[in-house]
């Protein structure tokens, strides 16, 4: 998993959570990098689980609000330094959609090694989107707060609802409908 993603984690708990908290996730812990991380470096994944059950232990916060929260904290981060993707999207919908088959292409040019998630359009209308996020990660709650979050970049209110219905083995039915 890429360093940005460890970097912005620990901003994450710092800002909700404070320095303190940063502190003792790193020192009881033991994580083989000692909590030390680069953006642009890979980690294993199994140290984001640390950090994050860590976390939610000692906040008594579900492990699935606090990815839904990071995700939603980590968007201005990934727009603020990849704003040319955005530039061409001026719908909510379109931008989230264009997921696979745009953003991910131009993440891919940056970070060669990344293994990324996928997102299926499965129904596309002009107020809802329907898509299969299947991860080898299980980070279906971060997708959902950068979904979220990036509703709320295109100034338009929206929900974001898991489809229990669908068969788990092929992904994460997502249902997104704008409100607005």
């Amino acid at each position: 998993m890429k360093g940005f993603i460890f970097t912005n984690f620990l901003d994450f708990v710092e800002k909700s959570h404070g320095l303190k908290m940063v502190d003792e996730m790193i020192s009881n812990t033991n994580l083989a990098t000692g909590g030390v991380y680069s953006a642009f470096n890979s980690y294993d994944y199994n140290e984001l689980v640390t950090l994050l059950t860590y976390l939610s232990k000692h906040t008594e916060i579900k492990d699935a609000v606090i990815l839904e929260q990071f995700g939603r904290f980590v968007f201005p981060y990934l727009i603020c330094k990849h704003s040319y993707i955005t530039q061409n999207y001026s719908e909510p919908l379109d931008f989230l959609a264009g997921i696979e088959n745009h953003i991910h292409i131009e993440v891919k040019k940056i970070y060669n090694d990344v293994d990324l998630p996928t997102f299926k359009v499965k129904n596309k209308t002009d107020n809802k989107l329907t898509l299969i996020y299947k991860s080898s990660r299980g980070l279906t709650y971060f997708a959902i707060g950068l979904i979220k979050e990036s509703l709320n970049h295109f100034n338009v209110e929206g929900s974001v609802r898991i489809d229990d219905s669908y068969d788990e083995n092929d992904g994460v039915k997502l249902d997104i409908k704008l409100l607005t």
